[in-house]
């Protein structure tokens, strides 16, 4: 298979050619999890795979918690459907935790600290309360607890994968946190291996082509648990052979490629759930979508390839997308991201005031 053949692949896997699903939970949960540390370029990542969906369906599923807004692999806020957050958090916390380790020793946290914090938190949100990260600031200092930004991180890091807390409603533009139990009563548990297996599945399934090292990062799970989980779901994949290096995916008819220009948020899925980029972007490049403060840029996308990043300004009814190629672009090549540019808009219920 020509290398090419991996982006298209991933672009029909990754639901951006014809998508398989019209409800967010489904679609979520077709992904195991989407990355979403910046809200609103996840909603994005959501609706660029849903045609005709909004920016107001997202968030009517997140407030119907259907999908959950929580801490899970990496230990980054991530949309995960509500029947696997608790397998997903159960699998992954032992490493988050490990990870985690030597930054908490040179902070002076320890494990008794962390539990006497999730205790505080979980006593303040009992009986359906959400408070916002600098509400929690405040109580855990008015008990005595140094809450500089580095110590707050981990405190609400361990909260999370420890299934205390998770994303509740919007208070104006911030995020409040809320009782897990609470929040989404129990759900789905299964043990280790068949953790593995449902994740190694959901990760091939809508990355692949990929790579065994590319779902240990993507899962921030070690390589040997990344070997185990592709061992339990070998049966639904097949296996490709491309220089010498094995690609898994989902089998399955591949569809007619067709000319793709895309514009995918900052953090998608499409960029970001691989290890190894070098098949969907000049990695002379990189940089310009990787930034050495750890921010990923939304991307252009043409033909399954990365050839730039984007911009967008609003106003109070309007969007207007200024686009960034990484190589100057003739006009016809610019005005074939024009669409895109107005179903994003389309997706905002905003006017597209102009694109360049």
């Amino acid at each position: 298979m020509p290398v090419t053949d991996i982006a298209a692949l991933r672009l029909q896997h990754q639901q951006l050619i014809k998508t398989a699903f019209k409800k967010p939970q489904d679609l979520v949960a077709y992904f195991g999890a989407m990355q979403a540390q910046e809200h609103a370029n996840s909603k994005w990542g959501v609706g660029v795979r849903l045609p005709g969906s909004t920016d107001a369906d997202i968030e009517k599923a997140l407030l119907n918690k259907t999908i959950i807004r929580t801490t899970v692999f990496r230990g980054t806020l991530h949309l995960v459907a509500a029947a696997d957050v608790r397998w997903m958090l159960q699998l992954i916390a032992p490493s988050i935790k490990t990870r985690m380790g030597s930054m908490m020793r040179k902070l002076e946290m320890d494990e008794a600290l962390l539990k006497k914090t999730g205790q505080h938190i979980a006593k303040a949100l009992q009986g359906g309360n959400h408070l916002t990260r600098k509400e929690l600031v405040t109580l855990l200092q008015e008990k005595g607890i140094n809450t500089d930004d580095h110590r707050m991180n981990h405190i609400i890091y361990h909260a999370a994968i420890n299934g205390i807390i998770c994303n509740g409603p919007l208070s104006g533009k911030q995020f409040t946190y809320t009782l897990l139990d609470e929040w989404l009563p129990g759900t789905t548990a299964y043990n280790k291996q068949e953790s593995l297996a449902t994740l190694a599945t959901r990760y091939f399934t809508s990355h692949g082509p990929a790579t065994v090292a590319d779902f240990s990062q993507w899962a921030g799970l070690p390589v040997t648990d990344a070997k185990a989980g592709l061992e339990g779901a070998q049966s639904a994949l097949k296996s490709l052979e491309v220089n010498d290096t094995t690609y898994w995916m989902a089998p399955g008819k591949k569809q007619t490629p067709q000319d793709t220009a895309l514009l995918l948020p900052a953090f998608d899925e499409y960029f970001i759930g691989y290890k190894d980029r070098s098949t969907l972007i000049d990695m002379q490049f990189a940089k310009k979508v990787m930034t050495i403060n750890g921010i990923f840029n939304p991307v252009m996308v043409s033909n399954g390839q990365v050839t730039g990043t984007w911009k967008r300004t609003f106003k109070k009814d309007s969007v207007a997308i200024v686009t960034d190629p990484f190589k100057p672009l003739k006009k016809a090549a610019l005005k074939a991201f024009e669409p895109a540019a107005q179903r994003y808009a389309d997706f905002l219920g905003l006017t597209l005031s102009s694109f360049s």
